[in-house]
């Protein structure tokens, strides 16, 4: 926006009206591009820029007086999935995090981190997942990882007990953004086993019914959350005080989220503190707490959020509120740091820039500094006392007796505290716990378990998988079985702590608790072995299994643990389950589940295995597991399944969706031998069979179909069902001249017209070349004005445009004045949606995953004017899990989709909605990523006016 690049200001409010009067620019330069984090810390200024943590050294007026990069190679240039803000811990050490784009990192001591080949790091040797949250020491040492496996946190909040909060984006579409507490060490599933993304496994969206993977706090649905503050100050009204604020720039929202302790854990509540109500460009980015107690709020204002789109082209609505409570003048407390009475206030201030002054100069001041430490210890304000522990503690045997006393505290967060404390300054955590090991917190426990882990940071690398092991002292062991004696069997909070101390000593730990159990098995020691997965307990689990007499549920427990194994082992102890005549069907269905997801996670070795053929005729045969079964057979393209899949499609009895995927996996073969049965299906029956049955037929490509795909036309089918048959026609020339034929007829019925207009007018070949015939859709045709070279499709497009001509194209008025002049219906919308503007045909409302976003709750995202800007601009902003990918093979035309399978055999490609392409990594030539969306330009206009704004008004319902 600004030839001089872009800018560092500090603003001020002189008169102290609440109201900055006073601008002044800190730096300005071309290298300075969308800086997504600063921290005013002493004279020094850390200012989060990927690839570089900057750090300025400024004078008492403000004036740079050095610049220097701390740390360099974060990922994400440009790119709001890269490094974050900097934040000072109450321990002294400086905590960020950075999003999904990854980094690879040497810290000033030498140490070397990174991210395992992801975003702009494709450095392909082991490394840590996605998203990360680490902390270091000022001087740059000291690096290292704490959290793992995120997609994109914005900003750490860190309490003065040192407890870490954080929240985290989701793929978008998706609605769990979530709220989560960082256990140290622990893996919080973005990526699954193997750095597998969900879509590619099977899995849910963080993967939290994996073993290893910690759990959220709250998930928060849609939205964009953007900064995190714990408010400890006392001007807002008591309710606040030690409460999350976030902002959440999606939902156009400032929430709170008050907690209340879940065992090890916590849940929460959402509590709105300022609402953007009914103004849709409001976009709250931060929350920060200013010297005075008062909120400072950053909004970037602007229609549209993500995707790297920008509204507000001139870049100059952004603005900063102040709130506090009605009447009261703002105040700028006058900073002493030479007094007793002054250091206290400065010590116990909010803003984290005053209270980082006051924490550096009682450090300086060594054990000059006792008296006043002490005090604050003593005294019974939480905030002051914990940040007053964390200098106290490493001062002598005054600060072991304060730790002492600490541990003895009747809070649970004190106690928590003293052993945060013990740890920084060098306390040996096994003998320091052990008055603590039975204490009837299990938060306290919690603690204790993640300080007896192994901090060795190749124990994270890569996270779900067995380590080497390694024999632990007889001490841990101690300490361990009895904190595992206190599992209750559902705290997965507790759970995964047990897990994180227990990595590389699993089979030690898992001898002891079977001994312990005198060998018997109970719900709390059978989740015990679950998170563990010790390769020790493989005979035991598939004894467990195999015995009839065992009761129900714990064999449950056992397949699900072999489930989650990742050794062959496991694979073949299921597939004999599976198979065995004697197990009940509702554990051939659990078994196959497990069995099924691993085939695309950890035991894609599976797929060649033996047994596999008799599994899947297993699974095929019983209700619950038809549907699973389909998945598989079609996405491992072996023609030995295409009998059982044909039988599905054909079963009377089947569930309809079942039998609709059966004709879909058996289109993707691409062979005719099966066109009768596909037109057989077609002609009567359950109108989703029926339609999937026109969708089957068109996918096979065969010439001649048109006058078959005409009778349905003009039938008494359903509507779905001759839409099908219209896109079938759409796949090739003779078809589209087809549709013009019966439009000169006048034999189309009006509620197809809007396909019919669609279809002739945009006319091309199809795009990813090689197939004939296949389903046309708004993907698969080209935009409006895109002329086709063919002559063939020059002629059925200026045939069209006589007989089926588009609306004219005009431009399409504001959100605004569509609302103003046309009074848009939602009802009327969800019909615009689902049929004449054809965005059903690629995105669903929370139902089954189609080529593009769900659209379930994006009403709460965008307002109507970004909505509209979203669908005429589609290439103006794309999120990053929508960036299609486009392969140049060395034979053959160019292929354009998403990624949906990678593996070292084959490449599978999702090209349109009902469309899939499977790659052999030998032929092709090149890849890179398209920066254009897989959705056409140009669909709204062959829409009335008043449909647009009945649509708009649909979608503004979604939330």
């Amino acid at each position: 926006l600004r030839p001089a690049g872009d800018r560092i200001v500090i603003l001020e409010d002189t008169h102290q009206t609440g109201t900055a009067d006073k601008v002044k620019v800190f730096d300005q330069n071309p290298q300075i591009r969308v800086p997504l984090g600063i921290a005013v810390l002493g004279d020094k200024v850390y200012v989060s820029q990927s690839p570089d943590l900057i750090v300025y050294t400024k004078d008492a007026d403000d004036n740079i007086v050095k610049k220097e990069v701390l740390l360099t190679g974060f990922a994400g240039i440009d790119h709001d999935h890269g490094l974050h803000a900097v934040v000072f811990g109450p321990d002294g050490k400086y905590y960020f995090n950075i999003g999904n784009q990854g980094f690879d990192l040497t810290d000033r001591s030498g140490k070397h981190l990174q991210t395992q080949g992801t975003g702009d790091n494709t450095r392909p040797s082991p490394g840590y997942y996605e998203g990360a949250v680490l902390r270091m020491n000022a001087d740059g040492t000291g690096l290292e990882v704490i959290g793992q496996n995120f997609r994109n946190p914005y900003e750490v909040a860190l309490d003065s007990f040192g407890t870490v909060f954080q929240t985290d984006n989701d793929d978008d579409g998706n609605a769990w953004t979530r709220l989560l507490i960082n256990m140290e060490g622990g893996n919080y599933g973005f990526r699954g086993p193997l750095n597998k993304t969900w879509t590619e496994d099977r899995s849910s969206h963080w993967h939290t019914e994996v073993p290893g993977v910690a759990p959220l706090v709250l998930r928060l649905g849609a939205g964009a959350p953007c900064g995190l503050l714990i408010y400890e100050g006392a001007l807002l009204p008591a309710k606040y005080r030690g409460q999350l604020l976030h902002a959440d720039a999606g939902k156009r929202l400032i929430e709170m989220y008050p907690l209340t302790l879940d065992g090890a854990g916590f849940t929460a509540v959402r509590e709105d503190v300022v609402n953007g109500g009914d103004d849709t460009w409001s976009r709250p980015t931060d929350v920060a707490a200013a010297p005075d107690g008062a909120l400072f709020i950053s909004d970037w204002y602007d229609p549209g959020v993500g995707g790297h789109q920008m509204g507000d082209l001139n870049g100059s609505r952004g603005r900063i509120y102040r709130l506090a409570p009605v009447g009261n003048k703002p105040q700028v407390p006058k900073v002493d740091l030479t007094s007793v009475g002054g250091l206290t206030a400065a010590f116990g201030s909010p803003n984290q820039s005053v209270m980082f002054l006051a924490h550096t100069a009682i450090t300086a001041q060594g054990k000059d500094a006792l008296p006043l430490l002490q005090s604050l210890w003593a005294q019974s304000d939480p905030i002051l006392k914990a940040r007053a522990l964390w200098i106290l503690g490493g001062l002598g045997d005054a600060g072991s007796a304060a730790i002492q006393d600490a541990l003895r505290d009747r809070d649970p967060r004190v106690r928590m505290l003293g052993l945060r404390v013990a740890r920084l300054h060098g306390a040996n955590m096994l003998t320091l716990s052990k008055p603590l090991l039975g204490d009837p917190s299990p938060q306290v426990r919690r603690e204790i378990a993640l300080m007896l882990r192994d901090p060795d940071p190749a124990l994270m690398l890569p996270p779900y998988l067995y380590k080497e092991q390694v024999q632990p002292s007889a001490e841990w062991l101690d300490a361990m079985a009895q904190l595992a004696q206190q599992y209750d069997g559902k705290d997965r909070w507790y759970l995964e702590a047990l897990g994180i101390a227990a990595r590389g000593r699993e089979d030690a730990l898992y001898a002891r608790l079977k001994s312990q159990n005198g060998g018997t098995s109970n719900s709390a020691f059978n989740q015990l072995v679950w998170e563990l997965r010790p390769k020790t307990a493989l005979p035991d689990l598939v004894a467990a299994i195999d015995h009839s007499s065992t009761p129900i549920q714990e064999r449950t427990v056992a397949l699900d643990t072999l489930g989650w194994m990742q050794w062959p082992e496991a694979a073949r102890a299921l597939e004999s389950f599976i198979v065995a005549a004697s197990t009940p069907p509702a554990l051939v269905e659990r078994a196959f589940g497990l069995y099924s997801h691993q085939l695309f996670s950890m035991w894609v070795d599976a797929r060649t295995s033996p047994a596999l053929p008799a599994v899947m005729r297993k699974a095929f045969s019983a209700p619950g597991t038809q549907s699973a079964a389909v998945v598989v057979a079609d996405a491992l393209n072996d023609s030995r399944y295409l009998p059982d899949l044909l039988t599905l499609a054909k079963s009377g009895s089947a569930a309809l969706d079942a039998r609709a995927d059966a004709l879909e996996a058996l289109s993707s073969r691409r062979d005719a031998r099966y066109l009768a049965d596909f037109q057989a299906l077609a002609e009567s029956g359950p109108t989703p069979v029926r339609a999937a049955a026109v969708r089957a037929a068109s996918h096979l490509g065969q010439r001649n179909l048109e006058p078959w795909a005409q009778k349905i036309v003009v039938s008494d089918a359903p509507n779905e069902v001759r839409t099908e048959a219209l896109r079938l026609l759409g796949g090739s020339v003779a078809g589209l001249n087809a549709i013009l034929d019966l439009a000169e007829k006048g034999s189309i019925p009006p509620e197809l017209q809007t396909v019919a207009r669609t279809l002739t007018n945009n006319a091309a070949p199809p795009p990813t070349g090689g197939r004939r015939g296949g389903p046309q859709s708004p993907v698969t045709m080209r935009a409006p004005g895109a002329a086709p070279t063919d002559p063939a499709y020059v002629a059925i497009r200026e045939r069209a445009a006589k007989i089926l001509p588009m609306p004219p194209v005009r431009k399409i008025p504001t959100a605004f004045q569509l609302d103003l002049n046309y009074s848009g219906k939602a009802a009327n919308g969800r019909k615009v949606f689902q049929t004449d503007a054809g965005c059903a045909a690629c995105h669903s409302l929370g139902g089954k995953k189609t080529l593009g976003p769900d659209l379930s709750t994006i009403g709460a995202k965008y307002g109507k004017q970004a909505l509209l800007e979203q669908i005429t601009n589609p290439s103006e902003a794309i999120a990053p899990e929508y960036i299609a990918t486009i392969f140049m093979m060395k034979r053959g035309a160019p292929v354009l989709g998403f990624v949906t399978e990678e593996t070292a055999d084959r490449i599978v490609v999702r090209t349109g909605p009902d469309q899939t392409e499977r790659l052999k990594p030998s032929d092709i030539e090149s890849r890179r990523q398209s920066r254009t969306s897989l959705m056409a330009e140009g669909l709204l206009n062959h829409l009335s006016l008043q449909q647009i704004a009945d649509l708009l008004e649909f979608l503004s319902t979604l939330r």
